[in-house]
């Protein structure tokens, strides 16, 4: 590689997108002390991921993968902006129109990752390991965003109850991951017998 393609490389690098990421809050259904931000999130997702795949003792190329597809299961938010969990939920339709929304976003601004987004995707849509460890690594970092908000003296009505509902959907996660881990091991168990 020349010296000047390395230029123009690392400028469109600094005029990126990406960089929009700490500028994008993080909504919520609840009124905040602290505001977070889409580049923030992601940290603490893949470093979660990174926590449970290592505890999980995933070998390196699992690992490698979930890191990066944590860390940027959200990038697509740089364009499209964050909406809460269970409002793409509660809402007919509105899943689908984001994804939508985030296909196009991955493709206008991020087309050197289409292919981790693209795997990402369906790992969230298996429930297979990557998935189920990304995902619960997404809800570790929101409840220690909420203990921090409580920590900072947040009394919104709702926040006791958005706690509880999201350890609830902690131990949903953890009841798969502990069902997928069994099968992986019956599986291996299996293998070594032949």
């Amino acid at each position: 590689m020349e010296i000047g393609e390395m230029q123009k490389f690392v400028a469109a690098i600094v005029n990126d997108k990406l960089a929009t990421m700490n500028s994008v809050h993080r909504q919520s259904t609840i009124t905040t002390i602290k505001a977070e931000n889409i580049a923030q999130h992601s940290f603490f997702v893949a470093y979660y991921a990174l926590k449970i795949a290592k505890k999980l003792k995933l070998n390196d190329e699992l690992k490698g993968e979930i890191t990066i597809q944590a860390l940027i299961h959200d990038i697509a938010e740089s364009s499209s902006s964050d909406v809460p969990s269970n409002v793409k939920y509660q809402v007919p339709g509105l899943k689908q129109m984001l994804d939508k929304a985030e296909d196009f976003a991955i493709n206008k601004y991020f087309p050197e990752i289409k292919d981790e987004f693209t795997s990402l995707r369906k790992h969230e849509a298996e429930g297979d390991i990557v998935g189920t460890v990304i995902k619960l690594a997404d809800i570790i970092a929101l409840i220690q965003f909420l203990k921090t908000e409580r920590a900072l003296g947040n009394q919104d009505a709702t926040l006791l109850k958005v706690i509880r509902e999201t350890y609830d959907n902690l131990g949903r996660y953890l009841d798969h991951l502990e069902e997928i881990v069994t099968d992986e091991q019956a599986k291996s168990v299996k293998t070594e017998d032949k």
